[in-house]
């Protein structure tokens, strides 16, 4: 664990994200919530916030433990003007905004890409981002993101996955944490959504994980390299052990991270 470091010591103020809240003791999936929400209409920034899921999901629908107690199980609605194709990019702007809050708490969190946060090698959060559309335009976005905050770990999880209150040794405000959440991720949102990729890639990248490999499959052959970064489109590059760079897509890649012994699936 580190200190934060300046830019995170004061967050931001959140002026649309949270500007209407739904406050659950529990559903099947803060997302699917925000997603009825928002096909009956609502706001841009319409959130929904939950004390446990019963089914809550990840990327490619892989479960996401949600016992009451553990987290913050937010969903939130999102209109925005971009195109259909420059909405799966927003997850690495909300990553952003994750891993900000996170540090905001004293964690000093890292992103694996394209939807988690780390700390070491262990995930602390997630983000799910799924769109919403009529006729080929882009009605709604709905975001969803997860985050350890203290309790117990599933014991199936304790060796992949931690909390802040375990990270940082101190207990975690919970209403405090999710103003500070929806106030950066507000933050890097609307940077994305004016500035485009060119602003996040680089604010990305600096935010992420080290030490990473991947096994990726390019043209139908098997390839593992070091993740290298981003490209400009946002899709993960991997290093070969020649030294070459592959670009790979979400679908195609699984992240990993090297240890002495084996590698241990993040």
């Amino acid at each position: 664990m580190s200190p934060p470091s300046a830019p995170y010591l004061i967050p931001p103020i959140a002026h649309w994200l949270g500007c209407h809240r739904i406050d659950l003791a529990d559903c099947t999936s803060t997302n699917d919530e925000a997603g009825r929400l928002a096909r009956a209409g609502a706001r841009h920034g319409t959130v929904v916030i939950a004390q446990t899921q019963s089914a809550g999901r990840g990327r490619d629908g892989r479960a996401w433990a949600s016992p009451p107690g553990l987290g913050v199980y937010l969903s939130a609605v999102i209109r925005s003007p971009l195109p259909l194709a420059d909405v799966p990019p927003m997850t690495l702007a909300i990553g952003i905004g994750l891993c900000d809050a996170i540090r905001a708490t004293g964690v000093h969190a890292s992103l694996k890409w394209p939807n988690d946060a780390l700390v070491d090698s262990k995930k602390v959060a997630g983000v799910l981002v799924e769109a919403q559309s009529q006729g080929g335009k882009l009605d709604a976005v709905v975001i969803g993101i997860g985050v350890n905050i203290g309790g117990e770990v599933p014991a199936e999880l304790a060796g992949i996955a931690t909390t802040l209150e375990a990270e940082s040794g101190a207990p975690i405000d919970r209403e405090a944490f999710i103003a500070a959440l929806l106030a950066y991720v507000e933050r890097w949102v609307d940077r994305y959504v004016a500035m485009g990729l060119e602003e996040i890639i680089p604010e990305w990248t600096e935010r992420m994980a080290i030490g990473l490999s991947a096994r990726a499959t390019i043209d139908g052959s098997a390839l593992t390299g070091e993740v290298f970064g981003l490209a400009d489109d946002g899709a993960l590059l991997l290093r070969d052990g020649d030294g070459a760079l592959h670009r790979v897509r979400s679908g195609d890649v699984e992240v990993i991270r090297a240890t002495p012994r084996r590698a241990a699936h993040l």
